[in-house]
């Protein structure tokens, strides 16, 4: 299956959505052209798009030029160097050789060489001797090696994700033809459809998209397009903040899904919860084309046209998914067929058999091999024997009996019955969803393996086997209303599950017996509605609790050196949010029960506003997360364990706060991953420092020690009394790898809003891997920066500035001004101290009033900046003139200087390879960064006359979307000379 990348952090905003009113949806279908809501939105979006795309097209072109020359004269420059070398190692043989003569030849090269760098091309290079050091080979290394992965990426995106999100939406009725059905299909004989195909189909690829979206929202069967929408929103949302789309997808989901291709599985196995109920609502229940886009409109169109546009990132991400051979011609012909379901490849091996549907009774019965399976109408019975699998579906009637003779594993979904009996030596139950059995019996020697993600219910459990049970909640209710039944069996817990019950035995692996805890609602999960998944002791089990399931763990009583559990909870409370609760488990010997302890208590002290709603600290992840502008001071950071070991904590505002003010009264954040001190996303946020304390902020890899999100800007400043002694307060910030000390992250993108003011305090910040001390990251652009006060040291410990730019993180104007006094700025070798650094660049540098840098340098522009697809990229001005070749005063008149020229000569083409090697990086990302934007033209330039009518102009972006994903080498070649007006036919 074809995948993609997503960029991390990639400057693009997802917008919130406005979405139409079904009366608008429906103009839109049979409306005039002139009043269909669908055709403009399809033709803003275009018509952004198209701006972008000329735009960027003219900004390449200007870049391609710039590299192109730079490239000659360094092609030019190098084989010069060559024949000095050779001219050099001929004088330094042992041979009668004309060194009168070779000197002359050098000397014509070192003039020519002069020459070609003191031409137009030359001027890319400067005449600035900084030696061919480690350090720059160190930078190079950064740059080519980042320059050759591209990006950092956050995952793999499948080719079906992209698919269902771009193809222009069906009714459903051809959704259920694309799967080879109709309407009078059941639930069941959909998911084994699916089941048969892969998502490869596009309407299995839109349906998978579609419920994703609804499960993220929280909006369960019924979902409506807007909730499913908005559960899309969230999911991008996510992954343009840096998270991978594994991590986006089990954090929105609740942990119901733990990856993306956990979500394939379970999709496409048809025991994803709520998949069956919302395939028949949307599918086959009355009005649920409503809950589907207009015909043709895809939900690309209906992301690109909320406020603001993340199409630039869409089309991007497009433009890089590969197809398979062929696949080409049948785009250019039209739409592509759907997979049908249990074909073969050509010359590959032979395809399972087909997913089939019985009815057997109040049963539906799936699987691939149902031989195993009969059903006596006389007794009411079914009976399911073999080694192949098979999934029992209800149909809310209850079953009489069910008997298990084979090895094969029995899914139940939804399924109630009077009685089960296992009676083989494997017999293997998976539940999905709520089950419930009046009884469950098992055979003498039968060992009965329970799991799953579902909840089974049972009125009693008998019989002489063992149960196995590793995973999913089983529930055995008393006869009083919130008891707990009896379990006389022996119940072997093989992984994290629930077993509610008065059980007599239950052990572990290696014959531990194990103690219960239950879980209580009200007091350990208040306000919440539902558990979907559980992390214990490291180890993820799925399960289906809804308020107020009984729920009962069963756990080790632990050692002298493990005394502690710990689990994670997922779930969603009254509001449908996600939600999340870490706890901690100690046994307690004198009360002969578990208890929650405070393994990481809260290690801050919260001056304003209210606990639990201005902010909450989660011991889990050891976060304080600051959600109103009530919060007013912070102190503390670090703490002790239930262990008695140390511990520090991290800080993190909530996104779009907007002006809020702190004073930090001594403060230590020091993590070794992650962020020590999350701004957020679109706040101002005042750091005022306390006389006489001292604050640290020291990130993890990756992040800056306070870290600005998109749109955040930051100003510190420190509490002063003109009449105490006390000193000012104080504050150090050093980031991770490839972060600022203050400022941006690594990879945060171009976004240049945010800004950074310091007017008081004692400052120190440093950077590292190229992040700036204070300013940008390693691509991670920022505002500008003022400094009207205060003592600043800074320092950036690889190749970017003290204060200003990252490599590859441009940075906004430069004011030192005031009493501001610059103590110290260090620039990494071979940076400058501040503005500018050799990847980055920056605004304007003013040093005003009685402000002191003291010796810092001062840099504007050391770079000449190249439009890169979305991104701008700094094209060093690299340091290469006859002066740092040494070629000057170069002497092969005896044997001993022609050695040294001839090492001089190898060092220069070694440094000057390095410079190509640059160039070539950058080039074939120029061209990378273009394939999109090239082929959209195509489309665009193949209609004739001005599209007003909303059908062509959803046709239109259909055709244009499908044509992105043909190569671009096609693509460039068929239409290069494809020109801007031909977009006017549409958007006019």
């Amino acid at each position: 299956m074809g995948e993609l990348s997503i960029r991390r952090n990639r400057a693009f905003s997802v917008p919130q959505y406005t979405p139409p009113t079904k009366a608008e949806k429906a103009s839109s279908a049979a409306s005039s052209p002139k009043t269909s809501g669908t055709g403009l939105t399809v033709s803003e979006a275009l018509s952004k798009l198209m701006g972008q795309v000329s735009q960027t097209e003219n900004s390449a072109r200007g870049s391609r030029r710039i590299l192109q020359a730079g490239e000659s004269t360094l092609a030019a420059v190098q084989d010069h160097m060559t024949r000095i070398k050779e001219l050099a190692r001929e004088a330094a043989g042992s041979g009668g050789a004309d060194r009168a003569a070779l000197q002359a030849e050098l000397d014509s090269l070192r003039a020519e060489i002069e020459r070609i760098l003191a031409s137009g091309e030359g001027s890319l290079f400067l005449d600035e001797d900084m030696g061919v050091d480690e350090g720059m080979d160190a930078l190079l290394k950064v740059i080519l090696d980042d320059l050759a992965s591209g990006t950092e990426e956050t995952g793999r995106v499948p080719q079906w994700f992209v698919q269902g999100i771009m193809d222009g939406s069906m009714s459903p009725e051809e959704l259920l033809s694309g799967l080879g059905l109709d309407k009078t299909a059941t639930g069941a004989e959909i998911l084994a459809a699916i089941a048969n195909g892969t998502l490869d189909n596009s309407a299995a690829a839109r349906l998978a998209v579609l419920y994703l979206g609804a499960v993220i929202s929280g909006a369960g069967p019924d979902a409506t397009l807007d909730q499913m929408l908005e559960g899309l929103r969230q999911l991008l949302n996510r992954v343009e903040g840096g998270a991978s789309l594994d991590e986006a997808v089990k954090e929105l989901t609740g942990g119901a899904f733990s990856s993306l291709l956990d979500f394939q599985e379970q999709f496409t196995g048809g025991t994803a919860p709520g998949l069956q109920d919302f395939l028949t609502n949307l599918l086959l229940a009355e009005g649920g084309a409503q809950a589907l886009p207009v015909p043709g409109e895809s939900l690309l169109t209906l992301l690109a046209g909320m406020d603001g546009t993340g199409l630039d990132l869409l089309m991007e991400l497009f433009a890089s998914l590969p197809l398979p051979e062929g696949e080409e011609a049948q785009i250019a012909g039209g739409s592509v067929a759907p997979a049908l379901a249990g074909n073969a490849p050509e010359g590959g091996t032979p395809a399972q058999p087909p997913v089939t549907v019985l009815q057997m009774g109040d049963v539906q019965v799936m699987g691939r091999d149902l031989s195993g399976v009969s059903f006596q109408v006389e007794t009411g019975q079914l009976t399911v024997g073999g080694t192949a699998n098979v999934m029992l579906l209800g149909t809310g009637q209850e079953v009489k009996s069910i008997l298990l003779t084979g090895s094969g594993e029995v899914t139940l979904q939804n399924v109630r019955a009077g009685l089960l009996t296992a009676n083989a030596p494997g017999a293997s139950i998976v539940t999905v969803g709520q089950n419930v059995l009046g009884e469950l019996r098992l055979g003498e020697g039968t060992a009965l393996t329970l799991g799953g993600g579902g909840r089974l219910v049972l009125a009693a459990l008998a019989g002489t086997g063992t149960v196995r049970l590793t995973g999913g909640s089983v529930a055995v209710p008393g006869k009083e209303e919130g008891s707990l039944g009896t379990v006389n069996l022996p119940v072997l817990l093989e992984g994290p599950a629930s077993l509610a019950a008065q059980a007599s035995r239950v052990t572990l692996p290696g014959g531990r017996e194990a103690e219960p805890f239950d879980i209580i609602w009200k007091t350990l999960l208040p306000g919440w509605t539902s558990i979907s998944s559980m992390e214990l002791d490291g180890k993820q089990v799925k399960l289906g609790l809804h308020y107020p399931d009984a729920a009962r763990l069963w756990l080790s009583k632990g050692d002298a050196g493990h005394p502690l559990h710990s689990f994670i909870i997922r779930g969603r409370d009254k509001m449908g949010r996600t939600r999340t609760r870490y706890a901690y488990l100690l046994w307690n010997q004198y009360r002969r029960a578990f208890q929650e302890v405070e393994m990481y208590p809260n290690p801050f002290t919260v001056q304003g506003g209210e606990a639990g709603k201005d902010w909450v600290y989660e011991e889990g992840p050891q976060t304080l997360y600051i959600l109103s502008d009530q919060v007013t001071g912070l102190s503390g950071g670090t703490g002790m364990d239930a262990e008695n070991l140390p511990f520090s904590g991290r800080i993190v505002l909530a996104d779009g706060i907007g002006k809020t003010e702190l004073s930090l009264g001594g403060v230590s954040c020091r993590v070794s991953y992650g962020r020590a001190f999350d701004l957020g996303r679109e706040n101002d946020v005042t750091l005022i420092l306390e006389g006489g304390t001292q604050s640290f902020f020291e990130s993890g890899a990756g992040y800056a020690g306070i870290s600005l999100g998109n749109g955040t800007s930051l100003s510190i400043d420190c509490a002063s009394d003109p009449n105490s002694r006390t000193p000012d307060g104080a504050l150090t910030a050093s980031g991770g790898d490839g972060a600022a000390g203050i400022g941006r992250d690594c990879e945060s993108g171009q976004d240049q809003s945010g800004s950074i003011v310091i007017r008081g305090g004692v400052i120190t910040a440093s950077g590292s891997g190229g992040g700036a001390g204070i300013g940008a990251g390693r691509n991670g652009a920022i505002g500008s920066i003022t400094i009207r006060g205060g003592t600043v040291s800074a320092q950036a410990l690889q190749h970017a500035a003290a204060i200003g730019a990252g490599v590859q993180g441009p940075c906004g104007d430069i004011l030192i001004t005031g009493t501001a006094r610059i103590v110290r700025a260090a620039g990494g070798n071979p940076g400058v101290d501040i503005g500018a650094c050799l990847f980055g660049t920056c605004g304007r540098v003013t040093v005003s009033g009685g402000a002191s840098v003291g010796d810092a340098k001062l840099w504007t522009n050391m770079g000449i900046p190249l439009k890169i697809g979305g991104d701008t990229v700094m094209l060093p001005q690299f340091r290469l003139s006859s002066r740092v070749l040494h070629l000057e005063g170069m002497d092969v008149t005896t044997r001993e200087s022609a050695k040294a020229a001839e090492r001089t000569a190898i060092a220069d083409q070694r440094w000057i390879g390095q410079i190509q090697a640059v160039y070539g990086a950058l080039h074939s990302q120029l061209e990378q960064g273009m394939r999109g934007f090239q082929s959209a033209w195509q489309y665009i330039s193949a209609t004739e006359g001005v599209t007003r009518d909303s059908d062509e102009a959803i046709a239109l972006l259909q055709d244009m979307k499908r044509s992105i994903q043909i190569r671009a080498a096609q693509v460039v070649s068929a239409h290069s000379k494809q020109g801007a007006t031909d977009a006017r036919q549409l958007l006019w």
